[in-house]
């Protein structure tokens, strides 16, 4: 059935403040995945941007590396008393690697720092080792100190009890080769690239009021009519303090939507469509509240690889037109900079393999892709998921996962300085 794997010691080593060698060096890539692949460029889409810049005083550091385990998707926070948290996925390495569509075994893990970036806890599992199988993390600390963790979590079967239960009539997705498929009465289970099956979970949000030390509330979000609901960008306050989740129909990735709390994550209310555009595919939307209860979201789609813009002036209550930005990239991390400025930062997954930034002066309408920021070459197109936070004025670090020079997956961060 070809899913038999070399079982290896866990042994994490952390490390940080430690020089990266990221040479930009072509490279080749096939992932497992399907929302995680790296999307094949048209010819006309085939030359890179050459109207780019390097970032201004930019440094690598090693944040998180485990010889023996594939970390990857990392998210992250700045808190009100200046810690900084990392959440990411950890998963046995395999060969071809996994991504957390695909894998049971992905844990989210956390590890904080209390002196910007210089060391690093050492990671711990969030909110808890029984919280298996799930998808990418997104974090958030709301106005009261509250941080909010959003996960997706799927439903994990042996492949024997995965056949059972599809013939017992429920529904039941199965990997035979080309992604997970509703399993029918056609398939060959035999085929099965794994010897698990899964079933759509889950959508949730855990709420920690110790600064994610543990958590002390876990909440599922119906997000009926839409299938599933993930996103790896935490959730964002509106000025009256509603929380806005936008995220999409996982693992369909055909609808954009958000999800509103008025109670601070206790309920939420029905969804509402942000966008969808000729069935193409969207997932992993960022969002940035801007003043006047507006909403500006940019969403990630796999059919073209351009970044796409939508906005809402009743936070996030309607939307407007989706529209296509000039960014090629995916998927983006919104950040509103302490001048006004907006920045997009997100992985360039084609050569020059990189992480990149952009910058929009007037909230988001047009965008400096002519000054397209190099923020860290790396080496292969197993990279991306960056977020970026503000710890000083202009003060920039970015959190990313690349491939280091030993072809080990692992979380990077740079520190760099905002454009003038």
């Amino acid at each position: 059935m070809g899913f038999i794997h070399k079982k290896v010691v866990n042994r994490r080593t952390f490390v940080a403040n430690m020089a990266l060698v990221a040479p930009s060096v072509a490279g080749s890539l096939t992932l497992a995945s399907q929302k995680h692949s790296v999307a094949q460029p048209l010819e006309q889409e085939s030359v890179a941007n050459r109207k780019t810049v390097q970032a201004a005083e930019s440094r690598n550091i090693l944040v998180y590396r485990d010889p023996f385990a594939y970390c990857s998707h990392a998210s992250m926070a700045r808190l009100s008393n200046g810690d900084w948290i990392v959440a990411f996925n950890e998963c046995q390495r395999r060969n071809p690697y996994t991504h957390p569509p695909q894998d049971p075994h992905f844990h989210n893990l956390l590890i904080r720092s209390t002196d910007n970036g210089k060391t690093w806890s050492p990671p711990q599992a969030i909110p808890g080792w029984e919280w298996y199988g799930v998808e990418c993390p997104g974090l958030a600390e709301l106005r009261d100190g509250t941080v909010v963790l959003n996960q997706w979590q799927f439903l994990w079967y042996p492949i024997d009890v995965g056949r059972k239960l599809a013939a017992e009539g429920k529904e039941i997705m199965v990997n035979t080769g080309n992604g997970f498929r509703v399993a029918g009465p056609d398939t060959n289970w035999s085929e099965s690239r794994y010897p698990w099956a899964r079933a759509n979970g889950g959508c949730y949000i855990h709420m920690s009021t110790d600064r994610g030390h543990t958590w002390d509330r876990t909440v599922k979000i119906d997000t009926a009519p839409y299938v599933g609901g993930y996103t790896p960008r935490g959730v964002v306050q509106l000025e009256d303090g509603t929380l806005l989740m936008c995220t999409a129909d996982h693992p369909l990735n055909q609808n954009a939507f958000a999800v509103h709390s008025r109670d601070g994550g206790k309920s939420w209310e029905k969804p509402v469509s942000i966008g969808r555009k000729g069935g193409e595919d969207f997932s992993e939307p960022t969002a940035v509240v801007l003043p006047g209860n507006r909403v500006y979201a940019l969403i990630r789609n796999d059919d073209t690889d351009y970044l796409q813009k939508v906005e809402s002036n009743d936070g996030g209550q309607t939307w407007g037109p989706v529209h296509a930005t000039p960014i090629w990239g995916c998927p983006a991390h919104l950040l509103r900079l302490s001048d006004g400025r907006l920045l997009a930062t997100y992985g360039h997954r084609r050569p020059p393999f990189s992480i990149r930034a952009c910058v929009s002066e007037d909230m988001g309408k047009t965008w400096k892709y002519d000054r397209e920021i190099v923020i860290s070459d790396v080496p292969t197109g197993n990279l991306g998921y960056p977020v970026t936070i503000e710890y000083g004025p202009a003060k920039l670090f970015t959190i990313f996962y690349a491939e280091d020079g030993s072809s080990v997956t692992c979380i990077q961060g740079s520190y760099w300085q905002a454009p003038s």
